[in-house]
């Protein structure tokens, strides 16, 4: 039988509670439960070459309930619900010491003791949708890193650290970003939080309400799809050519959509505006900003604990740390799915598991 969802006291909410004092949904694994996952995705990793391998992909939705029932029916039971802003599940056994050191990059993070635990993920994952990457990140990758790399401590991106991650709808610019995003915390010694918001709707009037729900925005292609946080080989791909015209071009997008009693959220704090010259929509998203910067709360992934952040309800980020660049550092594996993969038949970069902003 499924936890319930628990407050951030650990007690489950009083029926008479409409909305948990906690946004996420949470479920604790027993060591049983957790050895048994953590075998399943150990011998995937022994019979399958690469997570992204087009054998797995199609095999892993399937292997996946062979994960314990409980996991299955909480994951089941918890994307039905309306209100959490994430799925967390805790308990996850990593071997620190086989995991071996944080990378320097993630051109490098194909670990042999991180390979069990990317193909975890992609099990966790298979209960949720279908995974895929963009052509324009991390070379294609459909497990991506997030990790600190020397000399982008202060950038936009997710290898970032000495500057704070601002909040986020992962891929905002793009009709065919992410119905969940999923972290796999591999290590996190310094307890570094990632921070989540939702929709402020209790705090919005109904014209800055009226005026979100409105194309009337831009949001642009963040740093990350840029060529020049890919590899040299990567660079001359078609792909790029769309990220550019998003850049120059972004077509009129709503920032809310969907019901208005519990619309879809699609924003990006760094690379959204309004339409030249829209005051109105200027105002509404000045609105917007300031009332996610005041409601940002903060959840901290420890070793072995995944979350798998809605996309379409939350936005999410990072508080800024001090790197150690020793081995130590914080180190996740971070994977895209959707719930319907046809739904970008029109981006698919030959590959259905690869996107291209086209």
């Amino acid at each position: 039988m499924t936890e319930s969802p628990t407050t951030h006291h650990g007690a489950a909410p009083p029926d008479s509670v409409a909305t948990p004092v906690r946004p996420w949904s949470e479920l604790r694994l027993t060591p049983a439960e957790a050895a048994a996952a953590a075998a399943l995705a150990a011998r995937c990793a022994q019979r399958y070459d690469e997570t992204d391998g087009p054998e797995f992909l199609l095999d892993a939705p399937v292997i996946a309930h062979e994960m314990p029932r409980r996991l299955r029916t909480f994951m089941a039971r918890a994307r039905l619900d309306a209100w959490p802003h994430a799925l967390v599940v805790r308990g996850n056994p990593v071997d620190d010491a086989s995991l071996g050191s944080t990378p320097v990059h993630w051109r490098t993070a194909r670990t042999p003791g991180s390979r069990p635990l990317s193909f975890l993920l992609m099990l966790y994952a298979g209960l949720l949708g279908d995974v895929f990457g963009w052509a324009t990140q991390q070379d294609g990758r459909v497990v991506t890193d997030v990790l600190p790399i020397k000399g982008g401590e202060h950038t936009l991106v997710s290898s970032s650290s000495r500057q704070e991650l601002g909040w986020h709808t992962e891929d905002a610019f793009s009709p065919y970003r992410a119905d969940y995003v999923g972290l796999l915390s591999l290590r996190n010694p310094d307890g570094v939080a990632t921070t989540l918001a939702g929709v402020p709707l209790d705090d919005l009037d109904e014209r800055t309400l009226d005026v979100l729900f409105q194309e009337r925005f831009l949001i642009r292609p963040d740093d990350s799809h840029l060529q020049v946080n890919n590899s040299t080989a990567q660079q001359g791909r078609v792909e790029f050519e769309g990220i550019a015209q998003a850049t120059d071009r972004p077509e009129p997008v709503a920032i809310l959509t969907g019901h208005r009693a519990a619309p879809h959220l699609r924003v990006d704090g760094d690379f959204s505006a309004p339409a030249e010259g829209d005051e109105e929509a200027a105002a509404a998203l000045g609105t917007l900003r300031k009332l996610i910067d005041a409601s940002l709360y903060e959840l901290v992934l420890d070793q072995g604990d995944v979350a798998f952040i809605d996309n379409r309800r939350a936005v999410h980020g990072r508080r800024a740390f001090q790197p150690r660049y020793d081995g130590r550092d914080r180190w996740l594996k971070r994977i895209n799915i959707t719930r319907d993969l046809h739904r970008s038949r029109k981006a698919w970069a030959g590959d259905s598991r690869v996107l291209g902003q086209r």
